[in-house]
């Protein structure tokens, strides 16, 4: 539910960049974002965004984190 989303996190390394179907699910996910007023914040080191929201509660596996709704 887009009123629920306070922001959007999209991170991407700068290998990530050659990504052509990342960089497609981007402009997909910002268009979202854009069409319902959701702010959006670029964080271009997924290592250190991993390191502050941790591993996954269930597996301890590292999550993917290149997009992150926060909500309300």
């Amino acid at each position: 539910d887009p009123d629920n989303v306070a922001f959007c996190v999209l991170a991407a390394d700068q290998e990530d960049e050659g990504d052509i179907a990342l960089q497609i699910h981007f402009t997909l996910i910002q268009a979202f974002c854009c069409e319902n007023d959701i702010d959006i914040v670029r964080v271009n080191d997924v290592a250190k965004l991993a390191a502050i929201v941790g591993p996954s509660e269930d597996s301890g596996e590292p999550r993917d984190l290149h997009c992150i709704l926060i909500t309300v």
